[in-house]
């Protein structure tokens, strides 16, 4: 009975291994080395840059005692116009999570220096390709933000 008992839990413990193994290969974000983990996209006939816009990002953050409010229009370039018209609105409200949370856990004395906003935009497209990769769109093909509007008070 004992033996029976164990065989049929070493069994169970396999094909519970073997299934998490299997999930894990298909599973999006996760690199398993296969080049076509990416979704393809045609080249453009032009190399033209496109656009899209998150205006009106406002948010509360770290203002120690000199601002309370964090306030950016941003616009994300592409040359890839299936990336920015497509990809990147169905992705809109995972984007506007990411980085509201980007935003709030900055500082004032930060900010003010006189690259803070460049270092600003780095850190966003860094989450913003980061959020594109996890989502199976190659991450170089967002080429950079631009900071519309950026105002602390």
């Amino acid at each position: 009975m004992l033996k029976n008992t164990f065989a049929l839990l070493l069994i169970a413990l396999l094909a519970t291994l073997s299934f998490q193994a299997l999930s894990e290969e298909d599973a999006p974000g996760i690199d398993q080395g296969n080049p076509a983990k990416f979704k393809q996209f045609e080249a453009p006939e032009q190399s033209v840059p496109k656009y899209f816009s998150m205006d009106k990002v406002v948010v509360n953050f770290r203002g120690e005692g000199k601002a309370k409010f964090l306030a950016v229009d941003l616009k994300f370039m592409s040359y890839i116009p299936q990336v920015v018209e497509v990809e990147m609105e169905y992705l809109r409200p995972i984007l506007k999570n990411d980085i509201d949370r980007l935003l709030r856990n900055q500082t004032y004395s930060k900010l003010k220096t006189p690259d803070g906003p460049d270092q600003l935009r780095a850190e966003i497209l860094e989450v913003s390709r980061k959020t594109l990769k996890e989502h199976r769109i190659y991450p170089d093909l967002l080429e950079d933000v631009y900071l519309g509007r950026f105002v602390m008070q």
